[in-house]
């Protein structure tokens, strides 16, 4: 099927008439005639309905219409941006992630991946507080990060909060699996907390939120990545954590489970963050994309 015929056949569809789409078209009617006829003949059956008032789409002709619209919208979106790779019309954005989050932006970065064809886009990993600076240093042009504590100098787009999952080890699976657990249910387990190299976070008002709960605290060990705390108890850590749900990942060995907690602990407030004087630049088109 031409794509020339498609986009004559629309053109008449939308203008009603052979002579008001040959006009726009700034081609003579003959040869427009010949088109539609040959693309009716290649379907096997009318097109339009021809009243002496206008030209009136068939129900094939309807279906038709709708689809090549969306072939034609298609193929010009592709030419557009072959056009701007072969071009080399890219601008350079770099990118940060937290580590707190990566799972949880991974999407939204494929989705700038797959509709910015005009980005030269550059990743950075790192934890929140290194972002921020690094924002400062415009070393990255956005973040995608926990919410700065002081957000003064920043533009936040803060996005739903991810709810905290506890991460016990099947070491304690007999007295804690399948059960909604609270903070006192943990007196004494070993824990992997997740911890920022600089500043205050989630970390501080977690252990504090545990000083006020248990009797017992035993924090073995601080990290910044849930990925790394995920290995560890996968190698054999006989103890918890607490994690956004969003970067839980099940255990191939069996060695840990999830858990939910009995009452929310909003703690993990991911969002799309620059320095507030950039926003116009490029913040705008990275937030309509992450509420797509």
């Amino acid at each position: 099927m031409d794509l020339k015929r498609l986009h004559y056949f629309c053109t008449i569809a939308e203008q009603g008439s052979i002579s008001k789409a040959a006009k726009l078209l700034n081609i003579a009617q003959p040869p427009l005639g010949k088109r539609l006829q040959e693309l009716e003949q290649e379907i096997g059956s009318p097109l339009f309905t021809r009243t002496p008032r206008a030209m009136v789409l068939t129900e094939a002709g309807s279906f038709l219409y709708r689809r090549a619209c969306d072939i034609l919208s298609q193929v010009n979106s592709l030419k557009r941006q072959t056009v701007t790779i072969a071009t080399h019309k890219q601008r350079r954005v770099t990118i940060g992630i937290s580590y707190l989050y990566l799972r949880y932006f991974t999407p939204i970065l494929m989705d700038y991946y797959q509709n910015r064809p005009d980005w030269d886009i550059n990743v950075v990993v790192s934890d929140s507080s290194h972002l921020e600076a690094m924002l400062v240093d415009q070393r990255v042009d956005i973040a995608l990060m926990q919410v700065p504590h002081d957000r003064q100098a920043w533009f936040v787009r803060e996005l739903e909060p991810i709810d905290t999952i506890a991460v016990v080890s099947t070491h304690y699976s007999a007295i804690l699996a399948g059960k909604t657990l609270n903070f006192t249910d943990l007196n004494g387990i070993p824990l992997i907390l997740l911890h920022r190299i600089g500043g205050e976070g989630t970390y501080e008002v977690l252990r504090n939120t545990l000083f006020s709960n248990l009797s017992h605290i035993n924090i073995s060990i601080k990290v910044s990545e849930p990925r790394l705390v995920l290995e560890m108890m996968e190698q054999g850590f006989e103890g918890a954590a607490f994690l956004p749900r969003s970067e839980f990942v099940p255990s191939q060995h069996g060695k840990y489970l999830a858990c939910p907690l009995a009452e929310p602990f909003a703690i993990y407030h991911p969002a799309i963050v620059t320095l507030s004087t950039a926003q116009d630049r490029l913040l705008w088109p990275l937030e309509q994309e992450a509420e797509g």
